[in-house]
């Protein structure tokens, strides 16, 4: 029999197996790529000090590695198996709730990622380590009498006096400032047990917005009075509901919201708006901090100490109403009523890295797990919204098909860049049409948005002697020339290199030349044109800090800027009342690619930013120019009907058993080594097609191996499998059984699972 070894720190003995033995045992999700729970014995130095959702740490392997890992259950029961003891501590409490903790286990199964990353990516390691919080000792009276034997001074008398037995401990620097005491007077009586002190954390304040309060003096519209009166009673129900706010732009689905989180508060709960971009809540922050007094803001420009102190208000209702991007799902509300989720059909909103989440879909589990309502909004749905709000009885559609003060929709031009080709030697950056609506419009001392969804100032370089074009050495894709550095730059991989003005083909030799149009060469080209205009650029080269977009917004207001050309970041969400002119450079670039959704994307993007232009006096006007005038989306988009597009791109989708019809899961397969990411590949789908059952019609089916559309990146070859299923549940079935199975481990550098991807590069 071996013989038993005591654990260093807890001297708790090893239970050999065969021997049954009954106690507490915790079970543990260890925070590292295993796909499984792990058992293991409480030894008595820490019982009743673990709780679920504690972080702790634990022996893992033959060798006893210590890893950290999540509580994920405590219960007492016997065992017949050796069970290592737990080791030791890591938060002295949870900082997971009970849903919390039960919204963490549905996105590891549903997402397919192991339960201890999921939990980890629930709560910021700065929030765990509680950055900001100060050290604060604390003293109380206790229940013991005054030994009269011994005489008290006056200033120990004042302490006691000060402290009454039963009340709240007060804090020991304020005390002995209050009674004119040294801290020998305070210990002297803590040792003849009078006084009983205890260390705890205290959070500082957490960062406010300072805003007047203002409260519009306008009234809400017909539309608007019968959208808050429906979503008043959804709220005073008590109960699960998915209400869809389908408004066109500037139809005042923004002052609905803030009439439903009123109606929260009032009934003494909580509440959190999503957006899904940093740049989104700039103007969105000062509206609500306008309209409550008590307004936490979540996104990654927080710092560490930030975000930890902006947690802790948030979970002690310090803060009742939380506007944030991703990570804001994940707010510790303990009294959340309601969760907005606004432009929801946003790709942003998809988190890139395990577990793989949709935000959306989230906050749709949330609010199904507490029994609240849920407020998804936008004038361009995604068309798996749209098709729920059809097929499922706990979505309710609330349009708002007028903009407020019946202000009129912008009109709309389409330009046929091939017409204006056929003027020029090549196709031009701007058409004669823009150029001409840009100088009425700079005339009229208005304001113009124009759009170009590529940054940078030429999106490929080459030589047009020998068709050389320069690309990046890690990924399969043409580098962007950026000309205020002179750099060429990977939009993929980040790889940056000085350009070069010569070809680097030895036998050639000729001149390179800059082709295609990013947002760095419209700005050029309109300072050329218009050189009194005062012009802003807003991408990602341009917008590296919140402040740099909360100085443009503000420049933009204030009228100190006639015109913002800049990428998607201009095309949502923004409210400027001198905008009349809104111009999209290129918009069949989003049709570029394989995937299925570009047609949606494109209405999207064309109806979003078109929204931007004519919300106040001075009419709209929107010039779209492409080189795919006739494109079906591109038409449903000038005559502002997204019912029509809804229709004919879901009767494509239904003939092509693509969602919202079926459910996708994407498995990417990557190595260094081509021959051995393809053979990974294949292996893969075999694994997955054998846990298909042959049926008729068959449940599921897969699509490839095939090379990635975005073949190689970051050095890796990548090739992929789709797995496609009639349902969820069906899916999560399946890949339960992989994982189970094991049948997702394969010889490649690594294997990415995507449930319903939003992308397909």
């Amino acid at each position: 029999m071996v013989k038993p070894r005591a654990h260093a720190e807890s001297e708790f003995l090893w239970i050999e197996s065969g021997e049954l033995k009954t106690g507490t045992v915790v079970t543990v999700a260890p925070i590292a790529p295993v796909d499984r729970l792990y058992s293991y014995v409480l030894p008595p130095a820490l019982a009743g000090r673990i709780e679920p959702g504690q972080r702790i740490r634990v022996p893992i392997g033959k060798r006893g590695r210590l890893a950290d890992g999540f509580c994920v259950s405590v219960d007492q029961r016997s065992w017949d198996a050796t069970l290592k003891p737990v080791h030791s501590l890591i938060d002295d409490r949870s900082f997971l709730t009970a849903d919390l903790l039960e919204l963490g286990s549905w996105l590891a199964r549903y997402y397919c990622c192991p339960l201890g990353r999921t939990l980890a990516a629930l709560v910021p390691e700065t929030v765990r380590r509680q950055a900001g919080f100060r050290r604060v000792t604390l003293v109380r009276r206790t229940d013991q009498p005054n030994d009269p034997t011994h005489k008290l001074g006056a200033k120990q008398r004042a302490i006691l006096d000060r402290l009454q037995s039963g009340d709240t401990p007060a804090d020991t620097v304020a005390l002995l400032r209050e009674c004119d005491a040294s801290t020998t007077t305070l210990r002297s009586l803590v040792r003849r047990g009078l006084l009983a002190t205890e260390t705890h954390r205290l959070p500082a304040d957490a960062p406010s917005i300072d805003v007047p309060p203002v409260e519009p003096t306008f009234a809400l519209n017909d539309a608007q009075r019968a959208a808050v009166e429906q979503v008043h009673g959804m709220i005073d129900a008590r109960g699960f509901r998915v209400a869809y706010l389908f408004g066109v732009s500037g139809s005042g689905k923004t002052e609905v919201y803030i009439h439903a989180i009123r109606r929260v508060l009032a009934a003494g709960k909580q509440a959190v708006f999503l957006v899904p971009e940093i740049a989104l809540t700039t103007q969105l922050v000062s509206r609500l901090a306008a309209r409550f007094p008590d307004v936490a803001v979540i996104h990654s420009g927080l710092t560490g100490v930030q975000r930890s102190l902006t947690w802790s208000a948030i979970h002690d209702q310090r803060r009742r109403v939380v506007i944030g991007t991703r990570s804001a799902v994940f707010a510790p509300c303990p009294a959340l009523g309601l969760i907005v989720v606004d432009e929801e059909q946003e790709p942003s909103y998809k988190n890139l890295r395990a577990p793989r989440y949709h935000v959306r879909d989230v906050a749709i589990k949330r609010a199904q797990q507490l029994g609240i309502p849920v407020l998804l909004g936008s004038a361009t749905p995604s068309l798996e919204s749209w098709h729920n709000c059809i097929r499922h009885s706990h979505f309710v559609r609330i349009d708002l098909p007028r903009r407020v003060r019946d202000l009129p929709m912008p009109e709309l031009h389409i330009v046929d860049m091939n017409g204006e080709y056929k003027e020029t030697t090549g196709v031009p950056d701007l058409s004669h049409q823009l150029v001409r609506a840009l100088h009425r419009t700079f005339d009229r001392r208005e304001q113009a948005i124009l759009l170009i969804n590529r940054r940078g100032y030429a999106t490929w370089i080459g030589c047009p002697r020998c068709r050389h074009r320069i690309r990046c050495t890690h990924c399969d894709v043409n580098v962007v020339y950026h000309s205020a550095r002179r750099e060429l730059l990977c939009h993929y991989c980040g790889r940056r290199a000085p350009a070069p003005t010569q070809c680097p083909n030895p036998s050639c030799g000729g001149k390179l030349v800059h082709v295609g149009v990013g947002s760095q060469r419209i700005e050029e080209l309109l300072r050329k044109l218009f050189p009194n205009a005062r012009l802003a650029r807003a991408d990602s080269d341009t917008m590296r800090h919140p402040d740099a977009y909360r100085q443009l917004i503000a420049d933009v207001e204030s009228r100190a800027i006639d015109c913002v050309v800049g990428t998607q970041m201009i095309a949502k969400g923004l409210d400027f009342p001198f905008v009349s002119l809104v111009g999209v450079i290129g918009a069949d670039t989003t049709l570029a690619g394989a995937d299925f959704r570009s047609s949606e994307r494109l209405f999207q993007l064309v109806t979003q930013v078109a929204g931007r232009a004519g919300r106040a006096d001075a009419p709209g006007h929107v010039i779209i120019q492409t080189l795919a005038p006739d494109h079906p989306a591109l038409s449903a988009a000038a005559h502002g009907d997204f019912a029509k597009f809804a229709d004919d791109e879901l009767e494509l989708r239904q003939r092509t058993a693509l969602p919202p019809f079926t459910r996708l899961t994407r498995f990417v397969v990557a190595d260094p080594i081509a021959p051995r990411a393809q053979a990974a590949a294949r292996e893969l789908t075999a694994n997955i097609q054998s846990v298909i059952p042959t049926a008729s019609p068959p449940t599921a089916d897969t699509l490839g191996p095939m090379p990635c559309s975005l073949t190689r990146l970051r050095g890796q070859y990548r090739f992929e499998t789709i797995l496609r299923t009639a349902s969820a549940a069906t899916m999560s079935a399946f890949l339960d059984e992989l994982r189970g199975r094991r049948l997702l481990r394969v010889k490649a550098k690594s294997i990415v699972v995507d449930v319903d991807p939003v992308s397909m590069t």
